[in-house]
């Protein structure tokens, strides 16, 4: 009986201590407990039940003695090993043994204190290779050195394996620890210890103890199972683990923590030795730290030392949810499938989907992504796969995503990669921006100060009421810079490399256009409300295109280009008010319908500013300044400035205006150009030169074709369509010495017809006569108040005060229609109404005469017509012919013209 006790009692040796010191807070409390628990059972190892495992159905009835008040101590020389006693031993034929109310203490290797076991009854069963199995049973009660309870109704221990099990509900507690779960399994062997259902464990941080003045009030875990490895140095928690640590009012700095999760595992490290005697020659490694980077060797006799275990890492599985919060502050939430705690470092890693939630105020700031990184106390967050920022209205994601938080947990500032998208959301507009990566700076008072999106870059401005305001995108190839008020508010955008800004109408606004802004950089400035664009800059081969809504004759699409463009906006609306274009100007306007005479038109000048209308949207106004052209189809226009207005489609040259075509150049000291109606009006000292006669269409009576035709008068106006040139003012058209003047002269050039009004006087340099035969150039002058100049007929017809001579010859008459021959020489004039003709020493009078170039002969008409002739006296008729060649003189008494029938004739009788 004396030996039976003893192979259990050496199995109640410990292996090492507990951790005196909790380093980590509540979360490293709870799992140190249940490694107190691990060890407990561990201590406990010999304890025997009476609910038998199968292969021990079959034991012996058969009693072989019994002994009351058994009682027994083991030493080994002067050190207690153990003492047992029991009310009862029983010991059976197969040398099994049955204790009742058996009471154990197993001292340390001095001997000194002791862990302690009680139970009702005690069964234990010897086995091959000194292995045992023993069950206890009722009221089992399990005290260690270290102050660790445990409580249960049966234990099971078996020696080969090394297994204790406890089957029914068990308690435990030890100083501010306790815990309770529904069976457990320790294998001392392998040093695990697994418990198997609802796990709850509780740590107090108030009263005395090791937890006596710790960060936290109280912590407590709940789970389904519970499993530790103490060679691994972890504990894995499973079954819908919950975690709740409530830090000490004292303490600001700690957050109350809830953690939920299907699955969680706690690691440790050792830090320290503790309570380990060393007797001989003892060699100690201390490994490298940071501050001792180096391993350390220490040799003694003996040593004494301490054994301290820390969490090291706590890993989470599956529905993951950890809840933390501060000062009465709204908790953080972070929700995951995956989370691995570094104590060291205290980082978490997260995967498998993560949801982060910060709140302050009443802003939430929500962080998610494919998987994580969370440096708690640095305040650093890695995202990586979809990853994903909300805080309060702006939102950021992207592939990977790196955060820097403030201590109130908000974000101070994210960096983005791949994909990466920035979205402000205001109760006017939405703000996007876009890049390769992505870099975004916020106020502690979570206000959005700057966002900069680098490489392939896009930013959009995009109107809540899209009926009233345009949309903005910009577009550029190396960085999209965003600088926000300190309010949150857009304040600037400022891009590098080849921008585009679109303008977009705004909806239901059919007149309005569209508008694109291109150059190398382009900077925008918002107003104060960061509602509104009030700025723009566009540097470097800038680019202004402007395209209306509906094509229509009146509109063109504009592609204005300069060297740089400074754009103001209108108070609300995002749209341009007015372009300053700088450094050679050229602007292109393109109709979008096809028509007749309607072209490409073209406005070059060294500056440029472009209005537009707040109505509409469209170009209002081009003033162009300096070398100033506009040219379209054939026709172009020069002046110092040109302003272009849209709503009556007119140019308007000013300072040393000049306008021109193939045909033509006109110039005035002001000049407008109706494009639309295809006219052009001229004022002050107007000056045109045709370039030959035939580009008057031969609408002017000079004869040399290929010698260029001057007009000059006070005012013009072309119509072009129909190609008639209004002269006015001291009008006067010539070509070399032959001329034209009235008070107004207008050619129609397809009729190749001209009027003159108005003290009309003209002067045929090269008019040829015939005179005895002989030709020569004689120049006739004519003046009327009227003249009708018709090409197809060769024909001049003066009317009213009509007076008309060629050297010493003249006709004065109401009207005089004077035909041209081939050569645009005088071959017939005809003269009615009070004609009278005079030439030296002859006038003729009557109603009509015809002059023939042919045979040098006039016919006159007339009741009568009368000639009178100094030296051969006179004759009347009602028609009179005079052959200028031959001197003869023959009338006639009636007429088809006239019914007068009588003829008079005074003949002068030259003395002898």
């Amino acid at each position: 009986m004396s030996e039976t006790p003893r192979k259990p009692t050496k199995n109640f040796q410990f292996r090492a201590n507990l951790p005196k010191y909790f380093r980590i807070g509540a979360v490293a409390a709870l799992a140190i407990t249940v490694i107190v628990v691990g060890i407990g059972f561990y201590r406990s190892r010999n304890n025997q039940e009476f609910r038998l495992k199968s292969e021990h159905a079959q034991l012996s009835k058969d009693v072989v003695a019994e002994v009351s008040g058994y009682e027994r101590t083991e030493t080994e020389g002067d050190v207690k090993k153990y003492y047992i006693k029991a009310d009862r031993a029983r010991t059976f034929a197969d040398n099994h043994q049955e204790l009742e109310n058996v009471f154990l203490q197993v001292f340390d290797d001095a001997g000194e204190s002791f862990d302690q076991m009680t139970a009702q009854n005690a069964l234990y069963i010897p086995e091959a290779n000194k292995n045992f199995s023993a069950y206890f049973s009722g009221t089992v009660n399990i005290e260690t050195r270290d102050a660790l309870k445990v409580k249960t109704e049966r234990l099971f221990y078996k020696r080969e394996s090394e297994t204790a099990e406890a089957e029914e509900a068990i308690e435990f507690s030890r100083e501010n620890i306790s815990g309770k779960a529904f069976g457990a399994i320790v294998k001392t062997k392998g040093k695990t210890l697994e418990l198997l259902k609802d796990v709850e464990i509780t740590a107090n941080g108030n009263g005395e103890g090791e937890l006596a003045g710790k960060n936290f009030q109280q912590a407590k875990i709940i789970a389904g199972h519970a499993f530790l490895n103490q060679t691994a140095g972890k504990i894995d928690f499973s079954q819908n683990v919950n975690i709740n640590i409530t830090p000490n009012q004292s303490n600001a700095s700690m957050q109350p923590t809830d953690i939920k999760t299907d699955k969680a595992t706690a690691s440790f490290t050792e830090k320290e030795l503790r309570k380990i005697d060393l007797n001989g020659s003892v060699e100690v490694y201390q490994k490298p730290t940071d501050t001792n980077p180096k391993w350390t060797k220490t040799r003694a006799n003996r040593a004494v030392a301490e054994i301290n275990k820390e969490l090291k890492q706590l890993e989470l599985f599956e529905n993951v949810n950890i809840e933390t919060a501060s000062n009465n502050e709204k908790p953080t939430q972070i929700k995951t499938n995956y989370a691995l705690y570094q104590k060291d470092a205290d980082r978490f890693e997260l995967k498998n989907g993560v949801e982060i939630v910060t709140a302050q105020g009443d802003k939430q700031t929500v962080i998610k992504s494919s998987e994580a990184i969370y440096e708690q106390t640095r305040g650093k967050i890695y995202l990586f796969g979809a990853a994903e920022i909300t805080q309060g209205s702006d939102y950021l994601k992207g592939d990977t995503l790196t955060a820097e938080m403030f201590p109130t947990k908000n974000l101070k500032n994210a960096f983005v990669k791949g994909n990466a998208y920035l979205k402000q959301i205001a109760p006017d507009r939405t703000t996007e921006v876009s890049g390769d990566e992505l870099n975004a700076v916020f106020s502690d008072n979570q206000q959005l100060q700057t966002a900069n999106a680098l490489g392939a870059s896009s930013a959009n401005l995009i109107p809540a009421k899209a009926d009233e305001y345009s949309k903005v995108t910009l577009a550029a190839p190396n960085a999209i810079k965003l600088t926000f008020n300190g309010a949150g508010l857009l304040q600037e955008m400022q891009t590098e490399g080849r921008t585009n800004v679109a303008i977009t109408a705004p909806t239901g606004k059919a007149d309005a256009s569209n508008k694109k802004l291109t150059a190398d950089t382009v900077k925008t400035t918002l107003n104060a409300g960061g509602k509104d664009l009030a700025k723009a800059e566009a540097v470097g081969n800038a680019e202004l295109f402007i395209e209306p809504l509906r094509n229509s004759p009146e509109n063109y699409r504009t592609t204005v280009n300069a060297a740089r463009f400074d754009c103001d906006f209108f108070e609300t609306g995002n749209n341009p008010r007015n372009c300053a274009g700088s450094g050679k100007t050229k602007t292109v306007r393109v109709p979008t319908t096809a028509g007749e005479n309607r072209g490409v038109q073209t406005l070059i000048a060294d500056r440029l500013n472009t209005s537009f209308s707040q109505q509409t949207n469209d170009i209002q106004q081009f003033d162009a300044l300096g070398s100033a052209k506009f040219s379209e189809l054939d026709r172009s226009g020069t002046a110092d400035t040109i302003a272009f207005t849209a709503t009556d489609e007119t140019v308007r040259l000013r300072g040393a205006p000049l306008v021109f075509d193939s045909r033509a150049r006109a110039k005035a000291d002001e000049i407008d150009w109706d494009t639309r109606r295809e006219k052009t009006f001229l004022r002050g000292k107007v000056s045109t030169t045709y370039l030959t006669q035939k580009q008057t269409g031969g609408a002017t009576p000079f004869g040399n074709s290929n010698a260029p035709v001057f007009v000059t008068s006070e005012t013009a106006e072309f119509q072009h369509q129909a190609e008639i040139g209004i002269y006015a003012g001291n009008a006067r058209a010539w070509q070399e010495n032959n001329y034209l003047r009235a008070d107004k002269l207008i050619l129609k050039q397809k009729q190749g017809e001209l009027y003159a009004e108005g003290t009309v006087q003209s002067l045929l340099y090269d008019a040829k006569r015939k005179e005895n035969g002989k030709e020569s150039n004689v120049p006739v002058y004519a003046a009327a108040q009227k003249l009708f100049y018709f090409k197809d007929k060769n024909l001049l017809r003066y009317e009213t005060d009509v007076d008309i001579r060629q050297g010493t010859d003249r006709i004065i008459a109401g009207v005089a229609n004077v035909y041209l021959n081939d050569k645009n020489e005088v071959a017939q004039t005809v003269a009615e109404t009070n004609v009278v003709v005079t030439s030296p020493n002859r006038k003729a009078v009557g109603d009509y005469a015809q002059y023939s170039a042919a045979d040098e002969s006039i016919v006159l008409r007339g009741n009568p017509a009368k000639i009178e002739d100094g030296e051969n006296g006179s004759t009347q008729g009602a028609q009179v012919t005079v052959n200028l060649k031959t001197n003869r003189v023959v009338s006639e008494s009636q007429t088809n013209q006239t019914n007068s029938g009588r003829i008079r004739t005074v003949y002068k009788v030259k003395k002898q």
